[in-house]
């Protein structure tokens, strides 16, 4: 009988898949680009091992793709056939069965079924990994919260892999607005797991969404505490781009574009987004950011048809747009437009309903029909949360929606929200207080007087 690191019970053959799998386990939660090799360790020491395959499953799910539906598939194939070779526990067969739920369209039954893991065997860091995972890509910010509120107390300090998952509870507090607590939990988690890469981006949330930009450029400085990441790395250095945007400094945004988020180019659907959402802040600003777009366009058209998750799809439409390729954007609206009347998995439908009001406001937008794109994107603004993603990552359709209202000439209302940006993030907010003062130029001062005394950015140029 072998037990893995959360102390449960594992149904692996010899001692050499216990250790490749417990390897796998702190690679999974540290989001170490290592993860694959541990895990292809761990099948090759025991290739009936079903709990390794029927977890390679799931991250395969998690990736969003359309062409690893046959490879995920194949890992249940492999999982049921391991089972019946060997008698595993129930605690296994439940994940198993997640990645059968998966596969039928159930997300949200596909987290359920890991969280009853949880009720039993609350050390169970595979389940809660896995279950924040997809209620991250759900938007389902209260079950994140809530499964975490649970387990993460049980976690003592000891425990070798608490500080990972204090890191989770970390970015599903930030999530849901408790960011002091959501600060005090993540720069706790890193202090237990430096390897914590998820901790350590939960604490950049907090930073972003309260305005303390040289805090977050300082607490994101040194890449050293990220190196070992997979392409998670890329997205902390998104943040940190975000902190540079903040404080005007482009140049130093485009470079790190440039050297670190779209160094590799890859088509993972996260690296896109990455891109095209910082590429579109850019042109926000005023920035000529070049030929980038064209890259990211034609990695976004090998996936327009993949319609497996919306905010990857709205990126896919935004790099195209960027790129001038109207006509693929219009095709993954129209996709989005159709699952929101028809897809049988309801998840994917109340997704796509937002998904097809955000889509269609950005090619308005593009037309330069921005009373059209301010109704769209208005529309959609209540429902985004649906499409999944963080507060950071779908900040970018807020933006779009204040853009098109001051192009559409409906100042009064992107005031208005402009200001409730600014009393978000506690006055300091450089996208809300330049726009403030642009309007207030045109409206007698009045507006510009109210950014003035909300924020010292207000007149940094």
């Amino acid at each position: 009988m072998y037990h893995d690191l959360s102390g449960d019970r594992v149904t692996v053959a010899n001692d050499a898949a216990r250790l490749a799998w417990n390897d796998t386990l702190e690679a999974v939660l540290a989001h170490a680009a290592a993860a694959p090799d541990h895990l292809a360790r761990t099948l090759a020491a025991d290739p009936d091992f079903a709990l390794a395959h029927a977890a390679k499953g799931l991250m395969l799910m998690s990736l969003a793709r359309a062409e690893l539906l046959g490879a995920a598939c194949d890992c249940l194939a492999r999982a049921r056939a391991a089972v019946a070779q060997r008698l595993v526990t129930p605690r296994e067969r439940m994940v198993i069965e997640a990645l059968a739920l998966w596969l039928g369209e159930a997300p949200r039954r596909a987290a359920e079924q890991l969280e009853a893991i949880l009720k039993k065997h609350p050390h169970d860091v595979l389940a809660l990994k896995l279950s924040h995972g997809i209620r991250f890509m759900l938007g389902d910010q209260r079950e994140m919260l809530a499964t975490l509120h649970r387990t993460a107390p049980g976690f003592g300090e000891h425990h070798p892999l608490a500080g990972y998952v204090h890191g989770c509870y970390a970015f599903a507090l930030e999530e849901r607005g408790l960011y002091a607590e959501a600060e005090r939990v993540g720069r706790r988690a890193v202090s237990l797991s430096p390897r914590d890469a998820w901790g350590r981006h939960a604490v950049a949330h907090v930073l972003e969404m309260t305005g303390r930009v040289d805090e977050g450029i300082a607490w994101l400085g040194d890449s050293r505490t990220f190196a070992h990441a997979n392409n998670l790395r890329f997205h902390i250095f998104w943040h940190l781009a975000l902190f540079h945007l903040e404080r005007g400094e482009t140049t130093e945004v485009l470079r790190l574009y440039d050297e670190e988020i779209r160094a590799e180019q890859t088509d993972d659907y996260r690296d896109i987004a990455n891109g095209a959402s910082l590429l579109a802040r850019l042109t926000y600003a005023g920035v000529n950011v070049g030929a980038r777009w064209e890259e990211l366009a034609a990695k976004a058209e090998g996936h327009a048809r993949d319609g497996r998750l919306v905010f990857a799809d709205l990126h896919y439409a935004l790099s195209l747009l960027g790129a001038g390729r109207p006509d693929g954007a219009e095709a993954i609206a129209r996709s989005l437009v159709l699952d929101a009347r028809s897809h049988p998995s309801e998840e994917r439908a109340e997704a796509a309903y937002a998904g097809a009001l955000a889509a269609l406001g950005l090619i308005a937008f593009n037309e330069g029909d921005h009373a059209e794109a301010a109704r769209r994107l208005g529309t959609a603004r209540d429902h985004l949360l649906a499409i999944g993603g963080s507060h950071a990552q779908r900040d970018l359709f807020e933006q779009a929606y204040v853009e098109s209202l001051i192009r559409s000439g409906n100042h009064d209302r992107a005031a208005a929200v402009l200001r409730q940006r600014l009393a978000r993030r506690g006055g300091h907010n450089r996208f809300a207080s330049r726009r403030l003062a642009t309007l207030g130029k045109s409206a007698g001062g009045l507006i510009a007087a109210l950014a003035v005394a909300s924020t010292p950015l207000a007149i940094v140029h």
